[in-house]
């Protein structure tokens, strides 16, 4: 009988710590993840928490975290300054199995708001591609016209890849051919940048995501997040 007893107690015990590897309840099937990025100019580092269990910290302004994976489900999300209680961000989303998610937090958080991305990180279709998504996290540029072009590439020659893309917007994937890139962002229906990427080498089966982003010192500035590969 104490055989016994022993042997549930342990198999009990054994559930507890493989339940604890997925944070938040409900299903992990699927594989289900996401991830923090601090889009806050006046916020130098954010922590994230999935029904208040701490899941992410540490995320520098302009930098993604490292997915995690949670349960699938209705999921609450919340997010703070390292190293504080006060929580900055609360919302609740129903989380689906097997998604790739990125939280991303917009605005200063005296008006703080936040977008959640469905990531696509499958590998595209056609070997020597890759794939950009582009996020406008600047809340001082507003909507802007989008050019994503060879390097060289005069924008006076070329339509907008994405036409007024807005404050906390996401386009969608541009799938193209691996090679030497510049991001332009420009007022709508002109020609006046406000932000030029710089030169991006992209590769074969890589999969990024450019964020534009206020300058905390003035002005806008570019960042590329690592999605896959």
């Amino acid at each position: 009988m104490r055989c016994r007893t022993w042997v549930l107690f342990c198999t009990v015990l054994g559930l507890i710590g493989l339940a604890s590897f997925t944070i938040g309840c409900g299903s992990s099937s699927g594989n289900t993840k996401i991830r923090l990025v601090n889009g806050s100019p006046d916020e130098s580092s954010l922590d994230l928490l999935v029904d208040t269990k701490s899941a992410v910290t540490g995320v520098g302004y302009g930098a993604a975290s490292s997915y995690v994976s949670i349960g699938s489900g209705s999921r609450q999300l919340e997010v703070e300054p390292s190293g504080s209680t006060t929580i900055l961000l609360n919302r609740t989303d129903s989380i689906g199995s097997g998604s790739n998610l990125t939280l991303v937090t917009l605005n200063f958080s005296f008006n703080i708001g936040s977008v959640l991305l469905l990531d696509d990180n499958s590998a595209p279709t056609t070997s020597g591609d890759f794939k950009l998504r582009i996020v406008n996290a600047s809340p001082g540029m507003g909507a802007q016209d989008v050019y994503v072009v060879t390097d060289g590439t005069n924008i006076n020659s070329v339509s907008p890849t994405f036409s007024s893309l807005g404050f906390g917007s996401a386009s969608s994937y541009s799938t193209l051919v691996a090679g030497s890139y510049r991001v332009f962002f420009a007022s709508p229906g002109s020609k006046n940048v406000s932000l030029d990427s710089g030169l991006l080498t992209l590769s074969d089966g890589q999969i990024r995501t450019l964020l534009a982003l206020n300058n905390t010192v003035g002005g806008f500035e570019s960042t590329v997040l690592t999605d896959a590969k």
